[in-house]
């Protein structure tokens, strides 16, 4: 699904399995973020192609936590690929995270991460997006913002009307919290969760964030 100019989005609506919503930022080079569980990364391949878009010209991905529902796919890609991950949560994926894999029956990605993101600037190509920490769900995961489009890829920090588990190997409450605050200081237009519908328009977004410190912190 189109959203913006070179911002697609591929939903994940099923009631009987799990997944995450991935994003696919067109440009050069070519952006994947959050492919998600491995076998099911087809209703990816078929949104894309749907649009006249090639899986096979992604050239870089970015995962914004390590749970398998969001970075099992990665390994369908080759080395090629340039693949980034926070260095906090490749360091939770060697220990706690890896052990959620296991117990998933799944295997962690391959220890073939090329870059490890930090806050701040990180320019892709001929596009800049701005790297926010926001520990709480995992302890190194990572939001998005793509500053001139005034959008935030949260992945599992700020859902609509909620918030990711805590209650999880790595997760915190009250860092939790912290990151939502941060998060909700933001200029957004267009939120884009890991899972769920998306939120658009600032005021809505605005009431979302307010709704999820009043009722969850």
């Amino acid at each position: 699904m189109k959203l913006l100019e070179d911002l697609y989005i591929y939903p994940w609506f099923s009631q009987t399995e799990n997944n995450c919503n991935t994003i696919f930022i067109d440009g050069k080079p070519p952006v994947l973020v959050d492919p998600g569980h491995r076998h099911l990364f087809s209703h990816v391949i078929e949104g894309m192609a749907s649009e006249g878009k090639i899986v096979d010209h992604i050239k870089f991905i970015i995962v914004t936590h390590s749970h398998p529902d969001h970075a099992e796919g990665c390994d369908l890609f080759g080395d090629e690929v340039i693949k980034a991950i926070s260095f906090e949560e490749y360091s939770y994926l060697k220990g706690e995270g890896k052990e959620l894999f296991l117990a998933s029956g799944s295997q962690p990605p391959r220890e073939n991460w090329k870059i490890f993101l930090k806050e701040g600037r990180l320019k892709i190509g001929d596009k800049t997006f701005r790297v926010i920490d926001t520990p709480g769900h995992t302890p190194g995961s990572i939001c998005l913002y793509w500053e001139e489009k005034r959008v935030l890829i949260s992945g599992d920090t700020v859902f609509y009307m909620g918030v990711g588990r805590f209650d999880l190997p790595g997760g915190d409450g009250e860092r939790l919290k912290e990151s939502v605050i941060k998060l909700s200081k933001l200029d957004i237009e267009y939120l884009i969760p890991g899972h769920g519908e998306l939120l658009a328009g600032s005021k809505v977004i605005k009431r979302n964030f307010k709704f999820i410190l009043d009722e969850f912190f």
